[in-house]
């Protein structure tokens, strides 16, 4: 599915297509709260004897929604953020401006040279895909119809061992019978951003700290941002 050839964003498109608020703050803050729920999924399974890899994963997964839910809707106020604690099998959703953001594991490691989705056939994400080129309308349940194309997915790959091992933004297509990037829209995320700045409170439990993070950024979001600020 990614390559180095593939891999890479052209121009600003992601900017075009979600805006510059949008295309900041998950091409920012998505990678620092799967650093944080890798640290805190670890954290648990550490302490606990009686976990395994798959309540791990279980744990990582439901961190996940949970942090990159609250940052999605401190910084991006105008989304709207669907978690499956809000219902029984919802999937966790973003959706903002008719597009919608897919979180979605795609290995334990960052080598796989295909760098994608499992296509078995119950596969979560390939029933919600239709034959031919492009993602159908009404792609997820109790979400809004999108034009092809206007799907994102946060893929990335990591382990209990090592953490996050890759993270890519990109719309996927299905060509051949495997999940593509669409051509030029695809970006590879930057591992190293809060990677060092997730600390730890009083109880050894991970924290995360994007004051910190924008402060080693040197930037300043409600510079940025100004007609919107934080909420």
């Amino acid at each position: 599915m990614l390559d180095e050839d593939t891999a890479r964003s052209e121009g600003d498109w992601l900017a075009r297509q979600v805006g510059e608020r949008a295309a900041f703050v998950l091409t920012t803050y998505a990678v620092p709260c799967l650093h944080f729920a890798h640290a805190e999924a670890a954290r648990l399974f550490d302490a606990t004897d009686y976990l395994n890899a798959t309540a791990y994963g279980q744990l990582r997964y439901h961190i996940l929604c949970e942090v990159l839910g609250r940052v999605i809707e401190q910084r991006l106020p105008a989304a709207d953020v669907h978690r499956p604690s809000d219902r029984i099998g919802t999937a966790f959703t973003v959706e903002f401006g008719g597009r919608v953001v897919y979180p979605y594991k795609y290995s334990e490691g960052g080598a796989d040279p295909y760098a994608g989705f499992r296509l078995a056939d119950d596969d979560a994400l390939k029933g919600r895909l239709a034959p031919g080129d492009v993602p159908r309308q009404g792609i997820l349940a109790g979400m809004p119809e999108l034009p092809p194309g206007e799907l994102l997915v946060l893929a990335w790959a990591g382990n209990h061992h090592e953490g996050l091992a890759r993270a890519v933004l990109g719309v996927p297509v299905l060509n051949a019978g495997r999940l593509r990037w669409a051509h030029g829209r695809v970006v590879e995320l930057d591992l190293r951003i809060g990677q060092d700045h997730t600390g730890r409170d009083d109880q050894g439990r991970p924290t995360l700290d994007l004051d910190r993070i924008d402060a080693d950024l040197d930037v300043d979001f409600d510079a940025m941002f100004p007609r919107f600020g934080r909420s």
